[in-house]
């Protein structure tokens, strides 16, 4: 491994990561917490940290869009912890975020309900831009850049600890410029700030999440980073922020040399991760890395719980729904011919398409009979901190609810379960209620915390509920696991404890369950809500809108259909720069702003072939057409094929980076190709054919790297090139390349 750091500058990095590494990862958070003295990273033995997701994920993934990945890392491996943030305590401060009462600072004319939040810190925040950047070099400052969200527990716990602290603001103001970045808003930046600190603490020890807390030179190149740090100095307890500030000062302001050298390392380092690939033959295009990715997913089932990317060595890690893992099983599954056969699914016995089938199902149903799934409200919560979905972080996230829905629909069509239809017809039911805008569009995400506490919308005590249902908590507490002694600290998680054919004995009880959710409902609606991100993103509403137009079709709901219509129109007249032709990413209160990316075409385009599908209307084929001959005007790469992620007239940043891993989203490039194999199928318009084997081409000798190491980070990117080879010629098919030993990566 490269060694970044001088000795001159390795003194900093104790006191940076001694602190612990706790954040919101773009799949989990918080993020797990390592007191442990610092070693270098080859005393420790420990590689380049694997990526999230959004996490990208990413993983989130992360916003969990587009998280980047090397050949050493898998960005799809979510990290996080069971441990639970510090309960506040009365006079903590922690309350639900609100806007202070302080002097406005240049926050105020945003956007973002996240940099909102932080309008009246008395810290001179600047959003990212011209302004900012331009007073760092001119008075040779270094920048303080804090990456977050508005949903991310551990942001607001930072914003109310040390971005409302007089002292800690007062110095911040005097010695740093300090900018404040929304992930969601600018997925650009966080991505390659991500990346930095991904390589860093491959060197420094420490975590990766957010808030990200980046210390940079005037001209944008990373010295180091962190994540959360707490305010001050306590017993026993890692350095404070306070004291991170003022050693990464002195630093620069006494050992500039080391400092400089130690950004020109780490932006080296940063640009050679994110250089493009190089094409290799078309021969990399073989149905091998399909199966072999079908496979690799199936034998990471956990067969007792449900769920894949389960790893037996540690069985209490927490748990993610993924799905863009679950939608190449689901391609499988829906070409399974027979029935499936009761083995496991890691015996021989069976097709491959049966065994994912099983998988599949069993993962579905799991997620649906547990906590991670709103029993009272409809839609999903970002991840389970158990093995048995029991106990969610609360979170919801508009992205995940739409790729669920899609999943359970499509189980709906292949099966004929109810039990999929209802859970789809939920997810559906939350959105239109509870996230979508009266001009049509759909909400981001709802926090995870109410008054600092975590769940506290969402949980019941076995007192509430018998005063709730009366007579009917007996039968309604065996459904749902309320007990008078819950193991979640705030109160009881509802989920489906007993079949229902266990508890259901009539018709009349199952009337009886379905009237006592809804008066539980219309008693929590009562209760103060998680704040809620109402900025419109043009990528998530693309995948809702796929959604709710494959729900409409399958269920014949159209109603489902009309809301689908509805955001689409709204998105193509109002996220739209008409004189450059050019999406636009948000919206928020009457305003669009920031260049589209990559994903925000590729979502787009996927949701208006979905209603082209559901509706038949020529409109829709033709949005999708003109935004994709857009999207390849801007974001293609004439030399080395595949998509950027940012368009050609963008501003210019440290790296422009090129994607195909999955964070908790599928990647811009694996949407893009199978966007190109249907607009070909539909048009029999050659070059997005061409476009999407070149794109193929460009990532696939990537995928099967991944694949011999034993990751699974670009399973969309095997979906993708299913649906290909789907259409591909008999006499032009390539010949399978050996399939790559399945090894785990040391």
């Amino acid at each position: 491994m490269l060694d970044l750091f001088s000795t001159r500058v390795r003194w900093i990095l104790p006191l940076l990561f001694a602190v612990l590494p706790i954040g919101c990862d773009d799949s989990a958070d918080p993020m797990p917490a390592n007191p442990a003295p610092l070693q270098s990273s080859r005393e420790k033995g420990n590689e380049t940290p694997d990526m999230p997701e959004n996490q990208h994920p990413t993983a989130d993934g992360s916003g969990p869009e587009n998280q980047a990945g090397s050949a050493d890392t898998d960005p799809t491996k979510e990290t996080a912890d069971k441990s639970k943030p510090p309960t506040p305590q009365e006079g903590s401060g922690q309350a639900r975020p609100k806007h202070g009462k302080g002097p406005a600072n240049r926050l105020a004319d945003e956007t973002s309900p996240y940099l909102l939040l932080h309008a009246h810190n008395p810290v001179h925040w600047y959003p990212w831009g011209p302004e900012a950047l331009e007073k760092a070099r001119k008075e040779g400052k270094m920048i303080f850049l804090s990456i977050g969200y508005s949903s991310c527990y551990w942001c607001h716990v930072m914003e109310r600890e040390s971005f409302s602290d007089p002292e800690i603001a007062k110095f911040m103001n005097e010695h740093f410029i300090n900018i404040k970045v929304d992930r969601e808003e600018r997925p650009d930046i966080d991505d390659i700030y991500m990346n930095a600190l991904r390589i860093y603490v491959s060197q420094a020890g420490g975590g990766t999440g957010w808030p990200m807390s980046m210390f940079l030179t005037p001209d944008t190149r990373p010295v180091a980073g962190g994540t959360y740090f707490p305010p001050r100095d306590q017993p026993n307890r890692p350095p404070g922020f306070l004291g991170v500030l003022k050693a990464i000062h002195k630093l620069w302001t006494e050992d500039r040399p080391a400092a400089e050298s130690n950004a020109a390392a780490l932006t080296r380092a940063l640009r050679a991760s994110m250089r493009p690939r190089l094409v290799l033959a078309a021969a990399d295009l073989s149905a091998d890395l399909v199966e072999t990715s079908i496979r690799a997913l199936a034998e990471s089932h956990d067969s007792r719980f449900g769920g894949i990317s389960f790893d037996e060595r540690q069985p209490d890690r927490p748990k993610f729904p993924t799905p863009p893992k679950l939608e190449l099983l689901a391609y499988a599954a829906a070409s399974a011919k027979s029935p499936i056969p009761e083995k496991s699914e890691k015996s021989a016995t069976g097709t491959q398409e049966q065994l994912a089938t099983r998988v599949l199902d069993h993962t579905l149903l799991a997620i649906a009979d547990g906590g991670i799934h709103d029993q009272i409200g409809g839609g999903f919560h970002r991840y389970s901190t158990d093995r048995q979905w029991r106990v969610p972080h609360f979170e919801k996230m508009l992205y995940d609810n739409a790729q669920l829905a899609d999943l359970y629909v499509t189980a709906f069509a292949r099966t004929g379960n109810p039990t999929f239809q209802e859970v789809a017809q939920g997810v559906f039911t939350y959105v239109l209620r509870d996230m979508t805008d009266p001009d049509g569009s759909f909400y981001s995400a709802e926090d995870a915390e109410t008054d600092a506490i975590e769940g506290k919308y969402y949980v019941w005590s076995a007192n509430e509920i018998d005063q709730a249902l009366g007579d009917g908590s007996i039968l309604f507490r065996q459904r749902f696991g309320v007990v008078n002694k819950p193991d979640f600290e705030h109160g009881n998680v509802l989920f489906r404890a007993m079949p229902l054919d266990k508890v259901v004995k009539s018709a009349k009880d199952g009337q009886a369950l379905a009237e006592m959710k809804k008066r539980l409902l219309a008693i929590r609606k009562k209760r103060d809500a998680p704040l809620r991100d109402d900025k419109v993103l043009t990528s998530w509403n693309g995948l809702m809108i796929r959604s709710l137009a494959n729900g409409g079709r399958v269920l014949k709901r159209p109603d489902y259909i009309k809301a689908a219509t509805r955001a689409a129109d709204f998105l193509l007249e109002h996220l739209r720069d008409k004189k450059r032709k050019h999406l636009l990413r948000t919206y928020r209160k009457g305003r669009a702003k920031l260049n589209a990316y990559l994903v925000d075409y590729a979502f787009l385009v996927e949701g208006l072939l979905a209603l082209h599908a559901a509706t038949g209307e020529d409109r829709w084929l033709d949005a999708a057409r003109q935004l994709t001959d857009e999207q390849i005007g801007l974001y293609w790469d004439k030399t080395r094929h595949g998509f950027y992620f940012t368009p050609r007239d963008h501003e210019e940043l440290l790296a422009r980076t090129q994607n195909g891993f999955d964070s908790v989203m599928p990647s811009g490039n694996s949407t893009s190709v199978r966007n190109l194999v249907r607009l070909t199928r539909l048009t029999g318009d050659k070059k997005y054919r061409l476009h999407a084997r070149q794109t193929l081409e460009a990532f696939v000798p990537m995928m099967r790297e991944q694949l011999q190491r034993g990751g699974m980070g670009m399973t969309h990117m095997a979906l993708a090139l299913a649906e290909f080879l789907e259409d591909e010629p008999k006499a032009e098919k390539p010949k399978k390349a050996p399939s790559p030993d399945k090894q785990k990566s040391d």
